[in-house]
């Protein structure tokens, strides 16, 4: 995959490329409440509050969005809580019906 992406985006369209997913995971994070500090790429961790991440991915499945990972099957003292990610397939509004979907 990785050498199927060099050959079509070159070393320019992969810098561009991850400077997309980087923007729009930011973007993504600053509507959100994030459960960690500290810099991320296009992955991070947001608590879900008083919604359950599987009420939170319901949510968003029943809007064609596939949402997060509920981390609490991996590591229980994140009970509510999520792994998302943003990438260049991202479109703006997509992450704001994500985001609209804590509320």
């Amino acid at each position: 995959m990785a050498t199927v992406f060099m050959t079509v985006y070159g070393k320019q369209g992969l810098r561009e490329l991850a400077a997309q997913n980087l923007s729009k995971a930011h973007y993504l994070a600053a509507k959100l409440p994030l459960r960690f500090t500290g810099p991320f790429f296009n992955e991070f961790v947001v608590s879900t509050n008083s919604r359950t991440p599987d009420a939170i991915n319901e949510a968003l499945l029943s809007r064609r969005i596939i949402g997060g990972l509920p981390l609490h099957r991996y590591y229980p003292e994140l009970e509510n809580s999520m792994l998302l990610c943003a990438t260049e397939m991202s479109r703006r509004e997509q992450m704001d019906i994500v985001a609209e979907a804590f509320r």
